[in-house]
């Protein structure tokens, strides 16, 4: 017959975990409760002579299948009464099925004998072994934290992630990219015409690490990027000038942020507010192309090209704050402000030729300034 005793094995004896944590507020329960109903393994055993008793399988010991007979969490001291002891000899099969414990899950089930001697290899003892809640040890843990601990099921259900994974739109203008077109038009190169600026920008490669629920570490190796280019044509009856004055700008950058009102392993809410500060490294490029063509000998006319560049290293401090909305557990999307602040770039002055060889045309020194508040569309993934 099928036994019904509580905790009673033949060579194994639970363990309750001394109750010395805070656990859950009610509220919190209910919805812990309400996702391990849907999570949950769920087996049903049948004895030798046809009874049936359900529930899930806390563990499963040599001798002895636990089988806790209620959908509710397996934690605390109050639930030993719960548990069912079964010795495998009076067991003829056992069922498990897929899906959780909520009426519009699955009721598909696999169906295992479990032999009573050299039952540890065989495929329906070692699905038991995955299937239980407590694999290594019989004991209903004191708290959901000491659950953690013993229970693979519940790390799974209530996955703590860390490592993070964000892809974001950034827009906002960039001083710099002003400044360029300023400096043009006071110097002697002819005027630039109309150029063009991109300020938008696709910031990938942002990798960070959660720890401790509330703080972040990251980097991201393809941050802000802003580019300008100017350009200006000019001619007279035996003489052409062409420029292009082209600037682009992008960075990597570390930081680290501190979340207010952070989502817990439990998804009980659905949103949470970050903030924090960084390290800029900016990669600021300048080139200026210079094209000169004289014609006035016309079996020998003079072509003339000269290119100037610049780069140097750029440090700046960023400030930063996101407002994220969690979809799912570990998927967020989240709309923020970033505030760059470097130091301003300075580019030293060139001379270029002129129609008029005694006169050269001078691009005067001049600083770029790439600091900007920018706004931010982004997603984020935890794995």
């Amino acid at each position: 017959m099928m036994p019904s005793a509580i905790l009673q094995g033949q060579n194994e004896k639970p363990v309750s975990v001394p109750a010395n944590d805070v656990g859950p507020d009610s509220e919190t329960l209910e919805l812990i409760q309400r996702k391990w109903l849907g999570a949950q393994p769920a087996i049903i055993v049948v004895s030798e002579d046809g009874k049936q008793i359900s529930g899930q399988p806390l563990h499963a010991g040599i001798d002895t299948l636990y089988l806790f007979a209620s959908t509710s969490l397996p934690v605390g001291p109050d639930q030993n009464k719960k548990v069912h002891a079964i010795p495998f000899v009076h067991v003829d099969r056992v069922l498990i099925q897929k899906g959780g414990n909520l009426i519009t899950r699955s009721r598909k089930s696999s169906g295992h004998q479990i032999p009573v001697e050299n039952k540890y290899f065989t495929k329906g003892f070692q699905a038991l072994i995955k299937a239980a809640v407590y694999p290594d040890t019989m004991l209903i843990p004191s708290t959901m934290e000491k659950a953690f601990e013993h229970s693979p099921v519940f790390r799974q259900v209530f996955p703590h992630k860390h490592f993070r994974i964000s892809v974001s739109a950034g827009f906002g203008g960039d001083a710099g990219l002003n400044d360029a077109r300023e400096a043009l038009l006071y110097s002697s190169l002819p005027s630039p015409e109309d150029g063009y600026n991109n300020v938008a920008s696709l910031d990938i490669l942002d990798v960070s690490w959660r720890f401790l629920d509330r703080y972040i570490i990251g980097g991201q190796l393809l941050a802000r990027n802003a580019s300008s280019t100017h350009y200006a044509y000019s001619q007279g009856e035996d003489w052409s000038n062409y420029f292009s004055y082209y600037v682009n700008y992008f960075e990597h950058r570390f930081y680290a942020e501190y979340v207010f009102f952070p989502v817990d392993r439990y998804f009980t809410k659905r949103w949470e507010f970050t903030a924090g500060a960084g390290l800029l490294i900016g990669k600021p490029e300048w080139t200026l192309f210079y094209n000169h063509d004289e014609y006035s000998d016309p079996d020998n006319p003079v072509y003339g090209t000269v290119t100037h560049t610049q780069t140097d290293p750029l440090l700046g401090f960023q400030l930063r704050a996101a407002f994220h909305l969690y979809l799912i557990p570990g998927f967020s999307l989240w709309s923020g402000l970033e505030g760059n602040f470097n130091s301003p770039w300075v580019i030293q002055q060139v001379e270029v030729p002129s129609n008029n060889p005694s006169v050269s045309l001078v691009l005067q020194e001049h600083t770029l300034n790439f600091s900007s508040v920018r706004f931010k569309l982004g997603v984020s993934i935890y794995l």
